[in-house]
């Protein structure tokens, strides 16, 4: 009689916690407390019941009874409501991605999102619902309607996964965000690039100078320029190199940057379970590699506020940015803020432009065409001036013809609809439901791009009917939410381009199968493309 009751009374329970609680507002930054004070309720009612029915076997299955009892309460009270009484209820998708992410997870745990969400746009349409309360919207202005000015969206609770850390680019506060992104902003300013140009060019040439200590023999495309895009990174940010290129040696908080983003990828959008593993088992496998990444940033900042530098660098604008906030913010506050602006830095200076860089040597090698139209245009001009270089258009073509193709972001930020809902041609999406514009599949639309699928840089400057829909366009976002590095990505994409032409003929290494760098694409938060193996010949009376 006393089971039969106390399971009436856990399905109750389980009915009640979904309804009252978890129907509404936000859990993931309370899911560890959650499990815990889950787990501790398991264990006191086993204590009890041992010491009350006198036996630990009978006092198991009574616990075990009422949690399953409330569990299935919960889990099927959450089914229901999602499946035909959730305001997302009505748009086409995957019925099981309605009832949990689970089944998103499962289905890209091979981190191939991009190529999982061609599928669901070719069979859903314009707007499927890819989870319980979340849209993914294929149409060519959903990149500029997410993040384009005048947008009332904020960004969905992937941005906290930094949490107590912050940043410009992972605080959620919209206000906080404004002002944040002043002190970016500032960073990379006109004023700023001119000095920072230069420096740029004498890592391009230390590149070459890299690829010239492999005399001819195979490059390992993605380890050069993981070095280089390391160096580089380290230079704009902190004011010097970490020799990579020169040692050629590839740096531990590489590979523990690219292990942890190797976890994130496939549960971006169930950033819970993230959270839990950060707080119950920082110290293993690739849960571990995310806090050394972390680890790593923190203290190179730290090293950094010791110095005194005559060449400036990001570090020195988000140091006096962090005593100015003295006044106005706790110490542990302002920590956490310089953690987190260390740790967007390190990650957004290194690993986009790598992968962009990656690419651009698989489409010259493929397209050996598009490589003598460069050099072309750079017969006659300074390949170190990177404004020069901006103003050459075949150049400019390729670097975002690459971009297109393999956005340094595949899928892009989550977002969530304000108060008023979205309206994305004429299909209204409901207030606070999060949206995605995955855009690897938006920039390969035909509805935006004529032959979306082919590498054609005279799309941006002797073709442009070639391209329907500049809105489809969006590698760094758009409005106060674009990407604050995209002039210095830029850059550099143009100068390592140039220089190497400049310098080398090149083509794929005898073997190498092309195929290669697109079957082993990874979207793991940034593309990951697979393996580039290229011959970097040098070309006659150049000097390197």
């Amino acid at each position: 009689m006393y089971l039969a009751i106390s399971i009436a009374l856990g399905a109750i329970a389980g009915v009640i916690a979904h309804n009252s609680f978890f129907k509404h507002g936000e859990w993931h930054m309370s899911t560890p407390n959650i499990l815990l004070t889950h787990l501790i309720a398991e264990f006191s009612a086993l204590y009890l019941l041992e010491n009350l029915l006198g036996s630990l076997g009978d006092a198991l299955n009574f616990v075990a009874s009422v949690t399953t009892s409330y569990l299935t309460a919960l889990f099927t009270s959450m089914t229901i409501y999602r499946i035909f009484f959730h305001k997302t209820s009505h748009f086409p998708g995957p019925r099981l991605a309605a009832v949990t992410k689970f089944w998103h997870i499962w289905h890209i745990r091979d981190s191939t999102n991009y190529m999982f969400m061609q599928k669901l746009y070719e069979r859903y349409g314009t707007f499927v619902r890819t989870g319980p309360n979340e849209i993914s919207i294929f149409h060519p202005s959903a990149i500029q309607l997410l993040d384009g000015w005048m947008n009332q969206n904020t960004k969905d609770i992937w941005y906290d996964v930094l949490q107590p850390r912050n940043s410009a680019i992972f605080t959620r506060d919209e206000l906080d965000h404004k002002h944040r992104r002043k002190v970016w902003t500032q960073s990379l300013s006109s004023k700023a690039m001119d000095s920072l140009r230069p420096r740029l060019a004498d890592q391009a040439m230390a590149l070459s100078r890299c690829i010239a200590s492999y005399n001819g023999a195979p490059v390992d495309v993605d380890e050069v320029m993981s070095w280089f895009s390391f160096d580089a990174m380290g230079e704009v940010v902190f004011g010097e190199d970490f020799n990579l290129m020169n040692s050629r040696v590839m740096h531990p908080a590489i590979l523990h940057r690219d292990r942890a983003l190797a976890m994130l990828g496939p549960i971006a959008d169930a950033i819970w379970i993230a959270r839990i593993a950060f707080s119950f088992i920082p110290f293993y496998g690739r849960v571990k590699d995310w806090m050394q990444m972390v680890k790593f940033c923190e203290e190179r900042m730290d090293e950094r506020r010791g110095m005194n530098k005559e060449k400036s660098d990001m570090a020195q604008w988000f140091i006096e940015e962090n005593h100015k906030l003295s006044e106005v913010r706790s110490p542990k506050d302002r920590r956490h803020l310089l953690s987190g602006t260390a740790v967007s830095a390190v990650v957004a200076g290194s690993d986009t432009t790598r992968a962009s860089l990656i690419a651009i040597w698989w489409c010259l090698c493929k397209h050996p065409e598009h490589a003598e139209k460069i050099r072309s245009e750079i017969k006659d001009v300074d390949i170190s001036d990177a404004n020069a270089l901006a103003t050459l258009p075949h150049l400019n073509g390729v670097v975002k013809e690459v971009l297109r193709l393999v956005p340094p972001a595949m899928t892009g930020g989550g977002r969530i609809t304000g108060p008023q809902g979205l309206w994305v041609d004429g299909t209204f999406i409901p207030p606070f439901t999060k949206v995605t514009a995955p855009k690897y599949v938006i920039m390969r639309m035909e509805s935006a791009f004529e032959l979306p699928n082919e590498f054609i840089p005279e799309r941006w400057y002797s073709r442009p009917e070639l391209v329907k829909d500049k809105n489809a366009f969006g590698p760094f976002s758009f409005g106060n939410r674009q990407c604050v590095g995209k002039v210095l990505a830029y850059a550099e994409l143009r100068l390592v381009a140039a220089t190497l032409l400049k310098h080398y003929n090149v083509r794929f290494a005898p073997g190498y199968n092309p195929d290669i760098m697109w079957r082993d694409m990874k979207d793991q938060v940034t593309a990951q493309p697979g393996q580039v193996l290229c011959i970097f010949e040098p070309r006659d009376g150049q000097d390197v």
